[in-house]
């Protein structure tokens, strides 16, 4: 019977040792969190327009005559814009030394033959519409 209660003592010990253990176990764990930053690729998809083909049911500028005008007028404007701004650089830059070599001189007329074509897209544009 001495035995007994000292075995039946042991394993009660145990039992509440383990069981100790088991519930203190996960608030341990839990007390250390490591955060990890992962990094995935974002995949932009668009799926009415692709590098093999153009689909010209979702462009609103080939369907609408207004909006195609005012497309075409702002690109004749830029152009126009573009082609004077380039001629005022390179007439700078040629004056510069007082002396315009034959290749400058090309170039001037070249940049003029650019500016009167630009400008005679704006001009046959506007007054279509």
């Amino acid at each position: 019977m001495r035995f007994n209660k000292r075995f039946a003592l042991l394993v009660f010990s145990f039992w509440m040792f383990f069981g100790m253990v088991a519930f203190t176990a996960p608030e341990a764990s839990a007390q250390t969190r490591v955060t990890r930053v992962v990094y995935r690729p974002v995949y932009v998809r668009r799926p009415f327009y692709n590098r093999w083909y153009y689909d010209s049911f979702y462009d609103p500028y080939y369907y609408d005559p207004y909006l195609r005008a005012q497309r075409d007028r702002y690109y004749a404007e830029s152009r126009v814009a573009r082609e004077r701004r380039d001629m005022a650089e390179h007439k700078e830059k040629y004056y510069a030394d007082g002396y315009i070599s034959p290749k400058e001189r090309e170039q001037m007329l070249d940049d003029q033959r650019q500016l009167a074509n630009a400008v005679r897209d704006l001009r046959r544009f506007t007054t279509r519409y």
